[in-house]
């Protein structure tokens, strides 16, 4: 009896160790995670990952090199997982967060990113807009790494969601790794990087990206802090500020302020839209003012120079606004000489032109007279065409004007000259009016720098010495050509521009008619490009050689058509519409009273319950493709209910009289 009651002791003292150990093993833990960084990780799902490097598909090899980055970092790095495009083909919402930072442990982390199978497009700015809230209920800021293979393909800018601002707000550092992606594409994103201050790297195979995720895990790692927790949090003070503004006023969004030459003037507002005229404006000359002002809306007016910019803006009680008023203007430096083509005296007078992409928009113009003008003049932001003649001979320039800079009009013997012809592959034929614009590509390592545009058969160029990119583009059908401009040379190029033509037969039943027809194409290696979303048929659409998808829509109630076709260079395709529609109208003839024509609510539901339609007319008519619906109406309190089948294109009335249903 005594050694059993030995070992029984023996046994709970053994335990109680075990007990203890364990229980300060997990305080341990969960100090770690509590302390340690939060990185998310949003991997791309989109179609494109399939594509074909060395070493296999772009999905399969990351998956080995995150699997083999992640290992030096378990324990040290809470990590998290998101991916986009990887469950629905064209949707760009599909966005998932499939794991919220953790403390890392590589083979679970393996096991999620096996999950993702790309299938999808590229929506990275609602992917960033995600993390970014993800990573805010942390309380502590962390690093987002965006590992994608394309730029953004949804219609959104991410550069302009993570700007300098939002991401010292918010704490965050964003790391790109824009693997195996064209230059132009990578640029696209490269300001994520630069505007919160991470890291940006362009690796093409599985060894310099396993490189680049562990640069970016490190950095990660520095980019963390411990959260520290206050034992006793003080009370706040209360700070009463004086409402008001403070204004400056700009050249150029990243230009310093202007010291002098600006005037303001300040009005109340009584609404949105009308001054409150008993009340006199405030003034101030001084370039950098400040004006004390009751809550309100009120109405500021800058001029500087001979240009103007109008803002409303709201005060409201204990607060002061700092406003920057930005004129968007470039200073263009004006020699009051210089040797014309024939070694004369300079040229007497300007005309600037300034370009636009609407041929039927009114082109500013502006001239100048030397013999009178400053050596500057301010001039709008934009692409400009400057002519001059000096005794019959005829000088071009085209210059850029970036807001806040300064630019210069090249001398004539330290210039190029270049002449084209615009033409079409399959025939020879001009292209007229095609627009052919001009960037410079050696001025800056991640932005192009328009310097030209033009619209004319066979345009001609003055440009200064350096490389080019050239870009033509008809209808919808586009190409790129590279160039250089030497000093004192004339070059002639023929661009030719691969052509083909979709002629789209539909008649509209009414000019009302909401029908859309959405061009997409295809591509085995670069995935789905979105090309335009058209309601005119009326003309032939040029488009460029390939496979396209076609997706027609007559309304928002009825089910969109797919179509694809192949069109070829030089050639017409013909596609004609015949959408199976049946015009259907809905009633409640039992109900004549005023209530009924000018309270009813109706609304239209597919069979997985959906909302297709509403509309608040008494007897609305809706084009319905085949199938099943659920429509409602309500008058007042009364409720009218029915399923529905259509088939066929007969026109149909539904009476929902006997479906009362409250």
């Amino acid at each position: 009896m005594t050694k059993a009651l030995f070992r029984l002791a023996l046994s709970f003292i053994f335990f109680s160790f075990a007990l203890a150990a364990s229980s300060s093993q997990a305080q341990t833990i969960d100090k770690t995670a509590s302390s340690a960084p939060n990185a998310l990780l949003i991997l791309d799902g989109s179609g494109s990952m399939w594509g074909k490097i060395k070493g296999g598909h772009k999905i399969l090899v990351s998956r080995r090199a995150i699997a083999q980055a992640t290992r030096p970092f378990e324990g040290k790095l809470n990590l998290g997982l998101m991916s986009f495009g990887h469950r629905k083909r064209a949707a760009c919402l599909d966005i998932q967060v499939l794991q919220h930072p953790a403390p890392l442990k590589s083979l679970h982390y393996s096991r999620l990113v096996k999950q993702i199978k790309p299938i999808g497009k590229t929506p990275i700015t609602s992917a960033l807009q995600t993390a970014a809230t993800t990573l805010k209920k942390k309380q502590s800021g962390g690093s987002i790494i965006l590992l994608a293979d394309g730029p953004e393909n949804c219609r959104k800018d991410p550069c302009q969601f993570i700007s300098r601002e939002f991401a010292q707000q918010n704490k965050l550092k964003v790391h790109v790794i824009a693997f195996s992606m064209l230059p132009k594409d990578a640029r696209t994103l490269k300001c994520l990087a630069q505007n919160s201050g991470g890291e940006f790297y362009t690796p093409n195979d599985e060894e310099s990206l396993e490189t680049a995720l562990r640069a970016t895990f490190e950095a990660s790692l520095q980019d963390g802090s411990p959260r520290k927790v206050a034992l006793k949090t003080p009370k706040p003070k209360k700070v009463i500020v004086k409402p008001g503004v403070k204004l400056t006023a700009h050249l150029g969004a990243n230009s310093p302020p202007l010291t002098t030459g600006v005037s303001w003037k300040v009005e109340k507002l009584l609404n949105k839209t009308t001054l409150e005229q008993d009340l006199p404006p405030w003034t101030s000359s001084t370039a950098k003012t400040e004006f004390d002002l009751s809550p309100g809306l009120y109405r500021i007016v800058a001029d500087f120079d001979e240009y103007q910019v109008i803002r409303d803006i709201e005060i409201k009680k204990n607060q002061r606004n700092a406003a920057q008023f930005v004129f968007n203007l470039s200073h263009l430096n004006l020699p009051a000489r210089w040797g014309g083509p024939d070694g004369r005296s300079g040229f007497g007078k300007l005309l600037l032109q300034k370009q636009s992409d609407n041929m039927k928009e009114k082109r500013e113009e502006i001239l100048l007279d030397l013999s009178t003008q400053a050596h500057s003049k301010l001039i709008p932001s934009g692409a400009y065409k400057i002519s001059a003649i000096d005794n019959g001979k005829m000088q071009n320039w085209f210059i850029h004007a970036e807001p806040g800079k300064a630019i210069s009009i090249p001398v004539w013997k330290k210039t190029g000259r270049i002449r084209f012809k615009l033409q079409r592959t399959d025939n020879g034929a001009p292209l007229s009016p095609a627009l052919l614009k001009l960037y410079r590509t050696d001025l800056s390592q991640d932005k192009l720098v328009e310097v030209a545009r033009s619209y004319a058969q066979t345009p001609q160029f003055d440009l200064q010495p350096g490389k080019y990119l050239a870009h033509l583009k008809d209808g919808y059908s586009e190409a790129r050509f590279s160039f250089s401009i030497q000093a004192g040379t004339v070059l002639e190029e023929v661009l030719s521009l691969n052509q083909g033509f979709l002629d789209v037969k539909y008649e509209k039943k009414n000019p009302d008619d909401p029908s859309r027809l959405e061009i997409t194409q295809i591509d085995k290696t670069s995935g789905a490009k979105f090309i335009a979303e058209l309601s005119d048929f009326s003309k032939v659409i040029k488009l460029n050689p390939g496979h396209y998808r076609l997706q027609f829509r007559v309304s928002q109630t009825a089910r969109a058509s797919l179509q694809d076709v192949v069109i070829k260079n030089g050639k017409t395709k013909t596609i004609t519409l015949r959408p199976r529609l049946s015009e259907v109208t809905f009633l409640v003839s039992n109900r004549s009273d005023a209530l009924s024509r000018h309270q009813i609510f109706w609304q239209l539901y597919d069979k997985k319950g959906r909302l297709m339609w509403q509309s608040s007319e008494a007897e609305p008519r809706v084009y319905l493709s085949s199938g099943t619906y659920r429509v409602l109406a309500e008058i007042g309190s009364d409720r009218f209910q029915s399923k529905i089948r259509i088939k066929g294109r007969r026109p149909k009335t539904f009476d929902l009289s006997d479906k009362k249903n409250n």
